[in-house]
């Protein structure tokens, strides 16, 4: 189940409970009208790239809290007593309808909701994008990438230009390597090279072509993580 299916799917239930545990009226209408805002919210939300995604479904979900608060004022229903913290963080939510939590959701809401943190949080790490076609080259670059906090792309071939990264590595071994460097100086911050030793006109050639490095393999491999940008 998606996660805006899994959150729509446990928005009356979830009400329901928090309404008898408290003592109030369940308001049907606006639990119907609060659960078809939040699919429209949620998706309007999960549709958009996760750089621009500024608010977390768990927001939504306090939002559509709205519709049964404003049903029970209507009714006349008495505003019940909230810590000082709770009544600071969501000042609207009066009646304590809002979850703190995604885990007071059940637990396929909540697990899909921790599958979406996890993945912002990965895709809005910095970019690094390494040209090689060895595997054995990736998985060390890759490994020194998640170290230091990067999330990092592998391209066998030239890199198309699409998207912008902090940094990005070319392996002078790579048939197009004066090609792929031309293009990473124009989407990246740094560009760094590394090829064996004994090709020193590799490395000048790479220079003349806007690498900031150029280094020996043993050298790069000694430790790869050191070559990426330190994050603020």
């Amino acid at each position: 189940m998606s996660l805006r299916d899994a959150l729509v799917a446990a928005y009356r239930p979830y009400l329901e409970a928090r309404l008898d545990a408290a003592g109030l009226p369940r308001v049907e209408e606006a639990t119907a009208a609060g659960g078809a805002w939040l699919g429209d919210a949620l998706s309007d939300l999960l549709a958009k790239p996760v750089g621009e995604q500024w608010r977390s479904p768990l927001e939504l979900f306090q939002e559509a809290m709205r519709f049964p608060t404003e049903a029970l004022a209507t009714l006349g229903a008495d505003p019940v007593t909230r810590a000082e913290a709770v009544e600071a963080a969501l000042p609207g939510d009066v009646f304590d309808l809002a979850p703190a939590s995604s885990q007071e959701l059940g637990e396929e809401a909540w697990h899909a909701h921790l599958a979406w943190g996890a993945g912002k949080a990965a895709a809005m790490r910095p970019g690094a994008v390494l040209v090689t076609r060895s595997l054995l080259d990736r998985s060390k670059v890759d490994e020194a990438a998640a170290s230091a906090g990067y999330r990092l792309e592998v391209d066998a071939g030239v890199p198309s230009g699409h998207g912008r990264f902090a940094v990005g590595f070319v392996d002078l071994e790579h048939p197009d390597a004066d090609e792929a460097v031309r293009r990473l100086v124009g989407i990246c911050g740094r560009v760094v090279v590394y090829g064996p030793h004994v090709d020193d006109m590799a490395m000048i050639r790479a220079r003349s072509l806007g690498a900031n490095d150029a280094v020996p393999r043993s050298r790069f491999f000694k430790d790869p993580a050191v070559w990426f940008p330190p994050l603020q």
